[in-house]
This record gives structure tokens, sequence and C-alpha cells, in this order.
């Protein structure tokens, strides 16, 4: 279990500037669509592995796919 929530909103924001399609990014990080869909809907989670190969797959850092803390300056 990942001690931060991953944000949905920015997964998906993250997977459109880069132009690539839903297939695309669950084909790099070895899972189906329909989980990609599900995280960003924000009703799944990845696990710590799927969550590695997310952030390999778009080349982005841990704070990029994080929700930022309640509270929290931006």
């Amino acid at each position: 279990m990942l001690s931060q929530r991953i944000s949905g909103a920015k997964l998906r924001r993250l997977r459109e500037r880069q132009c690539l399609k839903v297939a695309d990014v669950a084909e790099a990080a070895g899972c189906s669509r329909w989980h990609i869909y599900k995280i960003e809907q924000g009703s799944a989670q990845p696990s710590p592995q799927l969550y590695a190969a997310l952030k390999a797959a778009l080349k982005v850092e841990d704070g990029d796919l994080t929700e930022t803390p309640t509270g929290s300056p931006v």
C-alpha cells in the first residue's frame, strides 16, 4: 500500500498532455485499460508495483501523481 493517494485527475492530465491513450499507458504499465480508467476516476488505487510502472511509463516523479494534502499550499 502506498503512503499517499494517487490523484486520478493528475494521472489523466499527464496522460493527455503526452497525447497518450488509456490503452498506451495500460500497455506500458502492464495492466488493463479498465484499471487505468478506475484509477483516473478515483475508484481504485494502484499497487506499489503498478505505481512504479505508471511513473516510468509517464516519465514523472512521485509528486507529479500524488494528491496534495488538504490544507497544504499548492
